[in-house]
């Protein structure tokens, strides 16, 4: 799914966006190039994530909400870096708002499509630890592997087969 979004909406949207606005509406004629507008399309997505859990956050007495961050961040970006386009940052932070809100959720694949490319694919028998869309089968988020107690309670058996427990180390 990560894939089909990354090149689909996630590429497409922001480009389209910065079309109108630099073309358009301030009339600039540069070319944008590199994955840096998905940095903060994802920035702006975990920005509201944040946001939605804790609103705010205290910077020296005052109450700075939290979804502001990216913005700032756009902007030291801009004027750190040369020939960097705030203009393609914003429209990658404007997708990773709406995306974050919910309000651009319909565009994730469905499942009938995750399934299609997972039986093309064939993900299941490639994958060691593939999570699987099928909810019959293996659960909406599937099987995600673990480690299995073994013998004694007090002393699980870890990922590498190291028992832990009470055991001193050290002097």
């Amino acid at each position: 799914m990560t894939i089909i979004l990354f090149t689909g909406p996630f590429a497409t949207i922001p480009g389209i966006l910065y079309l109108f606005f630099a073309n358009y509406i301030f009339h600039s004629n540069s070319a944008v190039a590199g994955p840096s507008i998905w940095v903060f399309l994802l920035i702006g997505n975990e920005a509201i994530k944040q946001w939605k859990s804790n609103p705010n956050f205290e910077l020296g007495g005052v109450k700075v909400p939290t979804w502001t961050f990216p913005l700032v961040a756009c902007l030291v970006v801009s004027g750190l870096v040369p020939r960097v386009s705030f203009m393609a940052h914003l429209c990658g932070l404007a997708v990773g708002y709406a995306w974050g809100t919910g309000w651009i959720r319909f565009l994730a694949p469905g499942e009938r499509v995750l399934k299609w490319v997972e039986g093309k694919a064939n993900l299941l028998g490639r994958l060691p630890h593939y999570v699987s869309v099928d909810q019959k089968t293996y659960g909406r988020y599937g099987l995600l592997p673990s480690t299995s107690v073994t013998g004694n309670v007090r002393s699980p058996v870890g990922v590498n087969g190291i028992r832990s427990g009470s055991h001193r180390l050290g002097a």
